[in-house]
């Protein structure tokens, strides 16, 4: 691969994986990124490992191989259709459970970003299907997972960066600071809260100036905004997704598996309702243990 930036884009030719492909090519263009396509045969897949049970060690293998030659065509096909000056594609095959499969390749690729199709709220209930691995892929990758659901964010203008309570906060803004450099866009910070109890809004605006003071220095292009929700049936979800649409937002980043010591947010079920839901790509990062800041 001829750059240092490598984004990895799990395929399975179904009309998600493939929605995801056309959103990597574009960050790959800005980013000057190279893609790697990567397709898991699943073996224990149910209509799969059927189909294999009645037939001999080497019809097995035979048929195993068919099967591989014919994915390695889709690719090659794929990457003849899509390929540019400016971008380098390949493709690669493995065989094993797609999610773990998935982490293993971006680990020994030492890609950068994880770019995956969703489907609505783990409908698909088909384990060979990438969107019903996608909330496996996004809890337990090293690297930021890039989630597309149903649109196509052809240049990256505003990142939305919601803020909480955590101390893994300043990892989500480590990331979307290097991310936004990549494609030069402006970042808004936005805390949602369902409640007006002075003392965690005082500690939020204390956060969030800490925060805004912070991308001021090493980026430059923020701004930052509270929303309050006003009704019963507000969401954090859905004032964080209400404020990406009213601000123009083309990616929204959440933080992963760390609110529910606080205050239960994105990850129990905010940042899962915001990967299904959001219209434009969600860029997840997992935190690691590290030394913490104090706000």
């Amino acid at each position: 691969m001829k750059s240092n930036l490598i984004i990895l884009v799990p395929i399975d030719f179904s009309k998600k994986s493939l929605l995801a492909f056309e959103q990597a090519k574009h960050l790959a263009k800005t980013s000057k990124s190279d893609i790697m396509l990567l397709n898991v045969i699943q073996p224990d897949n149910k209509t799969f490992s059927f189909v294999q049970s009645i037939f001999s060690d080497v019809e097995r293998a035979s048929m195993n191989q068919r099967i591989e030659d014919g994915i390695r065509e889709q690719l090659n096909q794929l990457i003849k259709k899509n390929s540019t000056s400016d971008i380098d594609i390949k493709a690669m095959v493995v065989t094993g459970k797609v999610y773990d499969q998935i982490i293993e390749v971006s680990k020994s690729l030492n890609c950068n970003y994880i770019v995956i199709g969703v489907n609505d709220a783990d409908k698909e209930n088909d384990s060979h299907v990438l969107g019903s691995n996608a909330s496996r892929v996004v809890r337990t990758s090293e690297i930021p997972v890039i989630t597309v659901n149903n649109t196509i964010v052809k240049e990256i203008k505003t990142v939305i960066l919601p803020l909480d309570l955590t101390k893994e906060t300043q990892q989500k803004v480590a990331k979307a600071i290097q991310f936004a450099k990549l494609t030069n866009a402006k970042i808004k910070i936005v805390t949602a809260l369902l409640t007006d109890d002075p003392s965690i809004v005082s500690v939020l605006q204390h956060q969030m100036g800490f925060v805004e003071k912070f991308i001021k220095e090493n980026y430059g292009n923020v701004s930052a905004d509270f929303v309050f929700g006003n009704h019963d049936d507000d969401t954090l979800s859905g004032l964080v997704l209400k404020f990406s649409e009213e601000n123009n937002g083309d990616i929204i980043v959440v933080m992963t598996q760390q609110e529910t010591k606080l205050m239960k947010l994105f990850m129990g079920t905010t940042a899962l309702d915001i990967i299904y839901n959001s219209h434009v790509p969600v860029f997840s990062v997992v935190p690691k243990e590290i030394n913490r800041l104090k706000y």
